[in-house]
């Protein structure tokens, strides 16, 4: 024994090794390989890489809201929303080929799976009770996507742990993950507070306050936020909402909503009142402006307007501007 009362035998303890990065493009390296199976580099690096080059067909777009996500390899998603949101017919629509569940049995989710997808597709369906077991099921899996439902389901410390397996085997593999998580009583995110910042991506699935329900991604390491409608069609599947209205553009960036013209909560509706004071205003148009005497056009816009009509004309609105409308002088 050492005059500190430790042994001179005692092993340190070692360092784990770093993972192989392509020294090209950044994609995990297995020991194995000549070259990078995502740029076909011949360069591998322990642990660094000077990714100047893009790895081939390394992000996808999947069906539905998922489109505004451009999701590369490695990357890992979290999604919540409360019950009834619609969480788990999202998550089927990027066509995992594991789907980690304690949240139900085997049989209801292939009902899912048939509804949502009638080519048969079918992911194999796995229970678990644990993060030990969610790490066990990952060990057999070399290709994604993987959907774990839901993190929140496993408890406060076993959630965090599974989450952390979730993004160690997307980031070993090059493969996608996503975890759904459940909602707080205040509509948050629940869990741990470290749960959200190990994904690279966070959504929001909870309906508008119009009960519209909408996708927000809340949260993205890849692209601009950004916000869509969906819904459910007669036989249960994900479609696109018709908006018959007309509406202004309200919230911020990654958080834009379409308000309903009149109905109360509108900030951005100048200019469809006076065009409704004049009978000009017409079903599915869309603006956000408020009145500005001031301004040469009576009125004025918010300094995102560019996004503001994307988001309005990505839902089939017809945008207008107060440049556009021809109003009596009065309200000039």
């Amino acid at each position: 024994m050492s005059e500190h009362g430790s042994s001179s035998d005692e092993i340190p303890e070692l360092e784990a090794p770093r993972e192989l990065y392509c020294y090209e493009c950044g994609t995990p390296w297995d020991p194995m390989e000549l070259r990078c199976r995502g740029c076909g580099g011949v360069e591998s690096a322990d642990g660094a890489a000077r990714p100047l080059k893009s790895a081939r067909d390394d992000v996808r777009c999947f069906k539905g809201p998922w489109r505004l996500l451009p999701w590369p390899g490695q990357g890992t998603v979290g999604m919540f929303g409360g019950p009834g949101a619609g969480k788990s017919t999202l998550a089927a629509l990027i066509r995992p080929t594991l789907w980690l569940t304690k949240e139900q049995v085997p049989k209801p989710v292939g009902s899912l799976f048939k509804r949502i997808w009638p080519d048969g597709f079918m992911p194999l369906v796995h229970t678990v009770n644990s993060a030990e077991q969610v790490r066990k099921a990952l060990l057999s899996t070399v290709e994604g996507p993987v959907v774990l439902d839901s993190a929140t389901a496993l408890g406060l410390r076993e959630g965090l742990l599974a989450s952390h397996h979730l993004v160690e085997w997307a980031q070993r593999h090059n493969q996608r993950t996503l975890c759904i998580i459940q909602v707080t009583k205040s509509g948050q995110s629940a869990g741990f507070n470290e749960i959200p910042h190990l994904f690279d991506a966070i959504v929001n699935i909870s309906p508008d306050a119009f009960g519209v329900r909408a996708w927000r991604a809340t949260k993205s390491r890849w692209c601009d936020l950004g916000a869509t409608y969906w819904s459910f069609n007669a036989d249960g599947r994900v479609t696109t909402p018709d908006f018959p209205a007309a509406y202004s553009v309200e919230g911020a960036p990654g958080d834009y909503w379409l308000q309903p013209f009149p109905l109360k909560g509108g900030k951005w509706y100048g200019l469809l009142a006076a065009m409704a004071s004049h009978e000009l205003l017409k079903p599915k148009m869309a603006s956000a402006a408020v009145r500005a005497p001031y301004m040469p056009t009576g009125f004025i816009e918010p300094m995102d307007v560019p996004e503001r009509r994307r988001f309005a004309e990505n839902h089939g609105l017809t945008w207008v501007t107060p440049e556009e409308v021809d109003l009596p002088e009065d309200d000039d």
